[in-house]
């Protein structure tokens, strides 16, 4: 049996949980739709969503929660942790209130051109940290004309 470096390791991780994640998020895109049409407005569908994310991750993660919070963390540290939530807080809140009154076909692949937005910010702003070549810039514009495609074929 042949070992698998750990570079390689980390990268086959990380695709594998991309997949979990296309599969999570689609399947938030059928369920989210049902919600804020038979169940709850997209506001109450946001901060329900935002409440169990929140606890998952306490049970999940629990253990280490005590240790991070009493890490030697810098407060810029904390400011991007925050900019991260607040990101993350207006995308689940602007995916419901697009669910509520677009199909999911529709909504999916147009939520599903951030590639492009994080491919710009990421060249940007992480220019130290990860090299964005003209190919990444290119796949994103793919999945961008996809999506494109896939809106304008909605009847």
């Amino acid at each position: 049996m042949t070992q698998i470096s750990a570079p390689r390791r980390q990268l086959l991780l990380g695709y594998g949980a991309s997949l979990l994640a296309a599969v999570a998020y689609g399947s938030v895109a059928v369920v989210g739709r049902k919600i804020v049409i038979d169940f709850a407005p997209p506001l109450v569908a946001t901060s329900f969503s935002m409440i169990f994310g929140t606890m998952i991750l306490f049970a999940l993660f629990h253990r280490q929660f005590a240790a991070d919070i009493a890490a030697k963390t810098p407060g810029r540290a904390w400011l991007f942790v925050a900019i991260a939530g607040g990101s993350a807080t207006w995308g689940v809140t602007f995916w419901f209130l697009a669910l509520k009154e677009a199909p999911v076909v529709l909504v999916a692949p147009l939520a599903g051109t951030y590639p492009l937005m994080a491919a710009v910010l990421a060249s940007i702003f992480l220019r130290r940290l990860e090299r964005v070549t003209w190919q990444t810039f290119a796949g994103a514009a793919l999945v961008v004309g996809g999506a494109i495609l896939i809106t304008f074929g909605v009847q």
